[in-house]
């Protein structure tokens, strides 16, 4: 793996999962702000009883671009769609999970979250169609950007023993 050249690279397909919710992450939320900013709207979390809603998608992506994004609708996680892939997708690369040294896409969910986060999002259905929106204006050249370095960071893995790299 260390030695494939960059065209390598360039035409593997990057998949994975990502959940968003309608009021932010289910975890522990850290706002910076300045001194007596604290109740500035842009610095406030909306919260609703029993955790309000989410949306869990998968996405995949190479450095030419992104692909549709799903959104787990039974037909596309069906048997028939899982076996087309297992048959059309031969080689498959498993990568840690929650590793963006090793799966570019983390980088993506990253960025989709940050636009996501500048609408003002109060139904799961508006979730959806602002994350499809926003999946879909990322342009190639920030999935280029984020697949380019794949080679150095699998040898910074290798050569730190497994251990967390720099990236």
């Amino acid at each position: 793996m260390l030695n494939k050249p960059e065209t390598y690279w360039n035409n593997i397909l990057f998949a994975n999962e990502s959940k968003y919710n309608i009021f932010g992450s289910d975890g522990r939320i850290m706002v910076w702000r300045r001194k007596n900013e604290e109740l500035n709207r842009k610095n406030l979390v909306g919260t609703v009883k029993y955790g309000g809603e989410g949306v869990l998608v998968w996405g995949c992506m190479s450095a030419s671009g992104l692909d549709n994004l799903q959104d787990n609708d039974p037909k596309h996680t069906a048997l028939n769609v899982r076996l087309w892939c297992l048959y059309n997708c031969p080689q498959n690369l498993n990568t840690p999970p929650q590793s963006s040294d090793l799966n570019p896409i983390e980088h993506i969910w990253r960025e989709v979250e940050v636009r996501v986060r500048k609408h003002e999002i109060k139904t799961k259905s508006e979730l959806k169609t602002v994350m499809m929106e926003e999946w879909m204006n990322i342009d190639a050249e920030i999935t280029k950007i984020v697949v380019k370095p794949i080679p150095k960071r699998l040898k910074a893995v290798v050569d730190g023993k497994g251990y967390p790299t720099t990236y």
